[in-house]
């Protein structure tokens, strides 16, 4: 009885320390891509970094939650152009992403695209002719069509540096019927690259009207980031063509639109953010490990109580086996030492044909003891006493106790 309940208590232990870090939790990464999204557009950084910091540090959360969320990070520090965050955020997805064991194809074509992008921005053309030459046609079947249209604008920008300006059109222009149909949102990264292509084409309002239209979708989504790398593009090209009077102009507006969009302090604030977070981590780590330790100490407590109560009753089973032992053998040689002596010889042959048990009832008699301790000694009803007597009384040819 007591190693049922010995193992019950155990195994209700160890469910109740362990409960819950079998199961997985199910995020809708679509639902968290609108939220990063909507978050972004108005500058909530933070909201977008603690939602994602809870995911990856969510001990439910599998390496492609993980991978998913890291590459959110990626993508909010790019568009702060903190591109040292977002290389080590992108490499983290890849890591986490490699650890999955779906869409791995997908992901490693998609992070080779996305480390294209940042050599891209940061202008390191070496770096981005290198990783061009990695990029298969296999890659290309395994990304989105928004990122497929990044691809074409880097291509064009790669044909305009030498002096292919048609096809770097063609290909910016394809990927604006891309955007178009998937992600008009981003349309102005493609037009603020057809400025530039155009100047060099001396097609100046051609240059112009690519402006326009560039500014036309960042402010009909509101993306103020647009609006503002719009204006530095213009200014770019006014002081291209040397026309100085437009480009302070239109530099005084950048000016007044940075100051609104102010990255720097933005990354200062996440980094805060971050490091918060990361203590925060720490100290509920921390928290959990003691719980568990707590836990594991109370464990091992019960079990000795539980072991120290099981080794008593087995040690008292035993005293008293061994103490029923004694007791029978010493009646035994009792009722011998009796029939063997001169004035009893003549009921040692009635006292031969008793049993074990009247035996000792005969015993327990002389020693004084009632029907009901003599009941309480043998574990026996009073009843079952007064009909062993009666048995006694008629093989020993005695009327009463006190004959015995």
């Amino acid at each position: 009885m007591l190693t049922k309940v010995f193992f019950r208590v155990i195994v209700f232990l160890l469910l109740f320390l362990f409960v819950g870090k079998g199961f997985s939790q199910s995020y809708n990464f679509e639902e968290i891509s609108q939220k990063v999204t909507s978050f972004n557009n108005v500058g909530k950084y933070d909201d977008t970094i603690i939602l994602l910091e809870e995911i990856i540090n969510s001990k439910q959360a599998t390496a492609y939650d993980k991978y998913q969320a890291y590459f959110f990070k990626y993508i909010t520090y790019k568009r702060l152009f903190s591109y040292d965050k977002a290389e080590l955020n992108l490499n983290l997805a890849l890591k986490e992403g490699l650890k999955s064991d779906v869409y791995r194809e997908v992901i490693i074509s998609k992070v080779k695209l996305e480390k294209l992008f940042i050599a891209f921005d940061q202008l390191k053309f070496t770096e981005v002719n290198t990783i061009l030459e990695e990029i298969k046609p296999e890659d290309l079947k395994h990304i989105s069509p928004n990122t497929h249209a990044f691809y074409l604008a880097v291509l064009a920008v790669v044909e305009s540096k030498e002096e292919n300006f048609e096809k770097a059109i063609e290909y910016l222009d394809n990927a604006i019927e891309i955007l178009e149909k998937e992600k008009p949102v981003d349309l102005p990264l493609m037009y603020r690259k057809k400025i530039d292509i155009y100047r060099q084409m001396n097609q100046y309002d051609k240059a112009l009207k690519s402006f326009d239209q560039g500014l036309y979708y960042a402010k009909k989504y509101n993306m103020d980031i647009y609006i503002l790398n719009m204006y530095y593009d213009l200014a770019y090209f006014y002081n291209q063509i040397k026309d100085y009077e437009n480009a302070v102009i239109t530099q005084e507006i950048c000016n007044l639109l940075s100051k609104e969009y102010d990255e720097r302090t933005a990354i200062g604030r996440l980094n805060v953010l971050e490091t918060k977070l990361h203590n925060q981590r720490i100290d509920q780590e921390k928290k959990e490990h003691l719980v568990s330790v707590v836990v594991m100490i109370v464990i091992c407590i019960i079990v000795i109580i539980i072991f120290f109560l099981l080794y008593r009753y087995i040690l008292k089973s035993k005293v008293r086996k061994e103490c029923l032992r004694l007791e029978n053998e010493q009646l035994r040689n009792n009722i011998m030492s009796f029939i063997s002596e001169p004035n009893i010889q003549q009921y040692s042959s009635e006292l031969l044909q008793l049993t074990e048990r009247q035996l000792e009832i005969v015993e327990l008699v002389k020693q004084g003891k009632t029907n009901k301790e003599i009941g309480e000694k043998l574990y026996i009803s009073e009843n079952t006493v007064k009909y062993h007597l009666k048995n006694i009384y008629k093989v020993l040819n005695v009327n009463s106790r006190e004959d015995l």
